[in-house]
């Protein structure tokens, strides 16, 4: 038996082992994420929209929490990654959620509207307007629609296009409003495959 000095390894906190997962795309992970801490989300913008204009209306609360979690699976889940486990993950969401709500409400007294698409960059589009003089871009993205499973399609459009929140979209679709994110991240995940190897 050594009697050198043992090294005692900490196991990862459950928190961060569920973002290891969320950000390797494990089955099942992001549905536990969302079941978690959808609810500490829509806590933090309803004390944010609250505080700042003094009412909650239910279409800028759910602008607030699809906005957050596009921002968390942006950039190959960049915000995810970088939690380090320092402070609660409630918290982290928290304070992510409330900046999320303020620049909402920035935008809406800049634009007169509350509504807004958090279109990340127009490559991940699936629909819309490209970038003016790249028709290649229009073109791609019109092909990798098209070979789109109709549901995935009809996600994207109900989405991007057609402007239906979470609720309208759970609703049309007959799921849950947690199945919703998810399967709008697989079918923009998809959506940026098939343009990538149309290049």
């Amino acid at each position: 038996m050594s009697g050198g000095p043992s090294i005692v390894r900490s196991a990862p906190s459950p928190d961060v082992d569920l973002l290891a997962r969320c950000a390797g795309r494990a089955s099942g992970a992001w549905e536990e994420f969302l079941a978690r801490y959808r609810g500490v989300m829509e806590h933090a913008a309803r004390a944010t929209l609250q505080r700042v204009i003094g009412s909650v209306p239910e279409d800028d609360l759910e602008a607030v929490v699809e906005s957050t979690l596009l921002g968390l699976v942006k950039d190959d889940h960049a915000s995810l990654r970088s939690f380090s486990g320092r402070s609660s993950l409630a918290g982290y969401l928290q304070a992510i959620t409330a900046k999320v709500a303020l620049n909402h409400l920035r935008s809406e007294r800049r634009k007169g509207w509350l509504r807004f698409r958090p279109l990340d960059a127009a490559s991940d589009a699936p629909a819309g307007e490209p970038p003016e003089g790249d028709p290649e871009l229009l073109a791609s993205l019109r092909r990798a629609m098209e070979k789109l499973a109709p549901r995935d399609r009809l996600i994207l459009k109900l989405f991007h296009l057609d402007g239906a929140g979470y609720r309208e979209i759970a609703s049309l679709l007959g799921v849950s409003m947690n199945a919703v994110s998810p399967a709008l991240i697989r079918a923009r995940d998809r959506l940026r495959a098939l343009m990538e190897r149309d290049r």
